[in-house]
């Protein structure tokens, strides 16, 4: 008992760690794709925000100087005007860089002038720039552009947008370009990151409700499956110990046949002896008529039951055919016709009654559905009629507690199958039919 019990709480410890685990990385799961899908809404909307400054830049520039300017290359006075235009915006939006670029046929960017922060190198002319040929082809089809987080030695990480603008010609001129700080980016996420923060805490509440409700269910399942047990067990110990009592009476009653056999042979009465035998042929062979059903169990279900009737001085009548019942499972056709015979052979046994119809059993098939029947002479009130598949109801002693269940236990195994069924109770009969 302290081992089931160990092995009990182990399991349960086991159950619960392992759910925690699984509930924790499905968490940080949730959480790494959040914050990810979150990045990425933040990095679409700030570079939005930087392709609508990009573009008023670019509607701005004195395009007559920035044209000068690319003819001679020379930092005069062009080149001081573009400058300082572009230095003006760079100061007012905090960008690490505001520049334009330089198309020509390859996909590498060129940058022409570039407003930088104080203490920072100048850019040459015609230097390379760190934008990805894949947008440098965008710009040239005259679409705005951003790159995902890029990274170098000197300016760190950014994020980079850019803007085509055009001569009076309608021309590109060339690309504005601004690179924002990752930083102020990784700012906004965390932000929308905090925003969301109690949604995250409503998810890691309902993964815990959930793991607890799984675990809730779980018990109860197990516990009613522990108490359809314990009622199958108290069901098959009843049914043994009538297998029992029918063998034990058959011994007898095939002992008193051989002892009045051997009285009759004593006697050399031989024609009342060969009478006596052709009797209990007809008797054994009557019963093997009735049985022509292919399931063993029922088979052996229904004997035993037809030899506890004979015993009571009940006659039952069976009405099967070849079908093997196979879509039913054994117990389950043993918790059906097990409950409904001795239900029947008990209402009969405790109103005994002179030439009572027998109790008719069916057992047959039509087409894709099975059809199982027990139909009984019974006295029955109206108000036992109303009760008769509550728990627990039974019109019998029940001092041993067995009784008053097989109904229920019907009831419960017909929905398992989802089929129906059919109660009637008239002119002193009752009949049960059930359809699966």
């Amino acid at each position: 008992m302290k081992f089931t019990k160990l092995y009990a709480h182990k399991r349960i410890l086991f159950f619960i760690i392992v759910s925690s685990f699984v509930l924790g990385l499905l968490t940080i799961s949730r959480l790494v794709v959040s914050y990810y899908s979150t990045d990425k809404s933040a990095q679409v909307a700030l570079a939005k925000q930087y392709i609508a400054i990009a573009d008023d830049i670019a509607s701005g520039i004195d395009k007559q100087a920035y044209q000068n300017y690319l003819k001679t290359k020379k930092k005069d006075e062009n080149w001081s005007k573009t400058k300082n235009y572009l230095e003006e915006y760079r100061h007012r939006i905090n960008a690490v860089y505001v520049y334009t670029l330089m198309l020509d046929e390859s996909n590498v960017s060129k940058n022409t002038v570039v407003a930088t922060p104080p203490n920072t190198k100048e850019f040459l002319f015609g230097s390379s720039c760190t934008v990805p040929p894949e947008q440098v082809r965008r710009a040239k089809g005259g679409h705005s552009y951003f790159t995902g987080i890029i990274g170098d030695d000197h300016s760190g990480y950014y994020l980079s947008v850019g803007v085509p603008f055009y001569g009076d010609d309608g021309n590109i001129l060339g690309v504005v370009g601004i690179d924002i700080d990752a930083k102020e980016l990784k700012s906004v996420s965390s932000q929308v990151v905090k925003s969301n923060m109690f949604i995250f805490v409503i998810d890691i509440l309902f993964a815990l409700a959930l793991l607890i409700v799984v675990f809730v269910l779980n018990k109860w399942y197990k516990n009613r499956m522990k108490h359809d047990l314990k009622e199958t067990e108290k069901m098959y110990i009843s049914e043994l110990g009538k297998i029992i009592d029918t063998i034990k009476s058959s011994r007898h009653d095939l002992k008193n046949h051989l002892q009045v056999l051997y009285g009759l042979m004593d006697i050399k009465s031989y024609d009342r002896a060969r009478d006596y035998l052709r009797g209990m042929a007809l008797e054994s062979k009557r019963l093997d008529l009735s049985l022509q059903i292919k399931n063993p169990v029922l088979m052996v279900l229904f004997q035993s039951k037809w030899e506890l009737a004979q015993s009571k001085n009940i006659h039952i009548h069976f009405e099967t055919d070849l079908n093997d019942f196979s879509r039913v499972e054994s117990m389950d056709l043993v918790r059906i016709f097990a409950n409904l015979i001795d239900n029947a052979i008990e209402a009969m046994d405790s109103n005994p009654q002179e030439d009572a119809e027998p109790i008719q059993v069916v057992c047959k098939s039509f087409g894709t559905k099975y059809v199982f029947a027990v139909e009984n002479p019974a006295e029955l009130s109206s108000q036992d009629e109303k009760r008769l598949f509550q728990y627990g109801f039974t019109t019998q002693n029940n001092r041993d507690g067995l009784r008053g269940n097989g109904l229920t236990i019907i009831k419960r195994t017909v929905e398992q199958y989802q089929g129906d069924i059919y109660f009637q109770y008239e002119q002193g009969k009752i009949l049960i039919r059930i359809t699966l």
